[in-house]
This record gives C-alpha cells, structure tokens and sequence, in this order.
C-alpha cells in the first residue's frame, strides 16, 4: 500500500529540513512546495502578492500530481492550506493511500524571530511577497494554519528549537508508519 507523508505546519518550523532529513533516513522522494513554487518564480517573475499566490497554487498542482505517480511512499512538504489538505484527504482516500500527517508547531516569538532572521538570508523572492514584520501579523498566520484539518494519522512536533530532527521517538513513529 502507497504511503504519503505530508509535513506541514507553522512558518519557520523547520519543515523543509525536516522533510529532508526523514527522506534520506527512509529512502523516500520528498517534494518540497517551497521549491517547485521557486523553480516557477524563476521563469515566471510576480509583480505583486496576487500573482505570487497563483505560484503557490500552480505548485500544489505540480505536488499533486507527483503524488499520483507510481511509487511505494513520497514526502510533501509545505505550510499545507485547507483547501489543498481537503484535496489530499481526498486524492488519498480515493486511491487507498495511508497518510501520516507530521504538524509541526512551536512558540510565536522564536518563529517570528527565526522567520525574520530567514529574510534577511538570501531567501528566494517568492518567499518575501506577504510582509510579517509585524509579529500580530505572524500570528495571525499561524493560527490559520494551526486550524488546519490535516488527514491521516496525526503526529504533533514541538519546533521551537530543532532537536525534533533528530528524535528518536519522532523518527521512530515514523518508521513505524512506513513499515505498516
């Protein structure tokens, strides 16, 4: 049976990272939402946030249909909205794929920090079209995303500081869902 793993979760939790850490120590192809939206910025510039968000959707197209091809298990990753988890709920339903769902979540102001402290590095431009100074903008975000309803069987990670990426028990529930 076909397993999915979707990371997800708060901004500046770590999940890109993550998500590569958990596919080389499984030998499981990830599929980074972050990075198909910044190949797409690449060839196709945005002039403002409406168009950058037309980006966002035309990668959750691209993940969705990686997600269809052949394979044993994939990770996606990415800060997952409603509607797409929705659409994944379904698409594995439909098909008899199990789902781990790996939300990671942490304190607002270290993430605020983390994520300010990003934009300053050389972050892609695709990332930097929504303004998050402001920490009660963060917030705001973060709680949207933390009333997300995720499928599957739901693992909550503590991202505050990073250890999580080396749990033994994190990685260890993980196996155990692979090796179902």
């Amino acid at each position: 049976m076909k397993k999915l793993i979707l990371i997800g979760g708060v901004l500046a939790g770590g999940k890109s990272t993550f998500s590569h850490i958990v596919g080389e120590r499984f030998s499981v192809p990830v599929v980074n939402k972050d990075r198909l939206k910044e190949i797409l910025g690449d060839n196709i510039p945005t002039a403002n946030r409406e168009e950058n968000k037309k980006l966002s959707v035309i990668s959750f197209e691209l993940m969705m249909y990686l997600a269809g091809c052949e394979g044993d298990s994939l990770i996606l990753e990415s800060n997952f909205k409603n509607y797409e988890l929705e659409e994944l709920s379904a698409f594995a339903k439909d098909r008899g794929i199990k789902v781990l769902s790996i939300f990671l979540d942490g304190d607002d102001r270290v993430l605020h920090q983390r994520f300010i402290k990003r934009l300053d590095e050389d972050r892609h431009p695709v990332h930097k079209s929504q303004d998050f100074t402001r920490i009660e903008d963060f917030t705001a975000t973060l709680d949207e995303l933390r009333s997300s309803a995720y499928p599957g069987e739901i693992l909550q990670v503590e991202c505050t500081d990073f250890s999580y990426q080396t749990d033994e028990i994190i990685l260890g529930k993980i196996k155990d869902f692979l090796n179902k």
